[in-house]
């Protein structure tokens, strides 16, 4: 018999993601294709997980689904790589359903006062929220303060009634 974790039972929703995960059959969806998202979404492809990549600027989203780079580090090669690898990009946050996994990557400038602007981030969930479904696992990875998922985004989510990673 297998000891239970301190943590307790893993839910039926959690299970099955671990085993997409390991499977590789999780899409996995980035918000925001700067430099940090982009390059994150193109990695996911390379290594064989469906991903689609999410941003407000259509101009973006047109370059990559050409197979195009607006990043100079990035080799467009690379970009038209990850399209033939199933890739894509989207302005349409309604598709972040298709996701099993969403990685949120947009800006957090400073503010006058030297905190981090949570405008781009507070957009994004409340974009996304509708869209989110028991079972999906949201990570933010903005440039911020601890505690600004359980803060700012969490409750964000529950007002909707979705339960993620449950």
């Amino acid at each position: 018999m297998k000891p239970e974790s301190s943590v307790g039972a893993i839910s039926p929703h959690l299970q099955s993601l671990i085993e997409k995960f390991r499977s590789r059959t999780a899409p996995v969806g980035v918000v925001g294709l700067g430099y940090v998202g982009l390059p994150l979404v193109l990695r996911f492809a390379e290594a064989g997980v469906r991903t689609l990549g999410f941003d407000i600027d259509p101009d973006k989203v047109a370059t990559l689904q050409r197979g195009e780079t607006y990043i100079k580090t990035i080799a467009p090669e690379r970009i038209a790589a990850a399209r033939a690898k199933g890739m894509d990009a989207t302005t349409d946050y309604a598709r972040a359903a298709e996701a099993d996994a969403l990685i949120i990557c947009v800006p957090t400038p400073l503010t006058a006062a030297r905190e981090p602007d949570l405008s781009y981030v507070i957009a994004t969930i409340e974009a996304l929220a509708p869209q989110l479904r028991a079972g999906q696992l949201v990570s933010l990875e903005s440039t911020t303060y601890p505690g600004t998922t359980e803060e700012e985004l969490a409750p964000r989510i529950a007002a909707r009634g979705v339960t993620l990673g449950e």
